[in-house]
């Protein structure tokens, strides 16, 4: 179940009440199709020799691609592939992450946040973002 705050604004960018789920680095992750429908065009338009990784990625997110709906209480079914290959078991987590959210598998998230996790402050300082915090 989306929260009521992001199932919100998902209906605001999706007034079919729609979202996109596809498999991106084996997580299973949910956009509008508008969101969708832009990814599309830029890796069928601005990659003329796309690497065998990107092609890969590419095979995964349009092979996982699904598109369903909220039901009223915002809830959204997981098809039977993605949560095979998303690895859900039972219980989940609902990551936002900017403008999408990601669905984990509890335990699998879990692990996620025990791990050290390497410090990015330099990455950003060259792209010039810096941390509210």
């Amino acid at each position: 179940m989306l929260t009521p705050e992001f199932r919100d604004q998902l209906l605001a960018e999706s007034p079919g009440g729609t979202v996109v789920l596809t498999l991106f680095q084996g997580q299973i992750i949910g956009i509008t199709p508008a969101q969708w429908e832009a990814f599309v065009l830029e890796l069928e338009t601005k990659l003329a020799a796309p690497s065998s990784m990107l092609q890969d990625m590419r095979r995964v997110a349009y092979a996982g691609y699904v598109e369903v709906a909220l039901d009223k209480q915002g809830r959204i079914q997981l098809p039977t592939h993605l949560r095979k290959s998303g690895r859900i078991d039972r219980d989940i987590v609902l990551a936002g992450v900017g403008k999408r959210f990601e669905i984990w598998d509890k335990d699998r998230f879990e692990a996620l946040l025990e791990q050290s996790h390497a410090d990015v402050s330099e990455e950003m300082a060259r792209a010039n973002i810096a941390l509210p915090f």
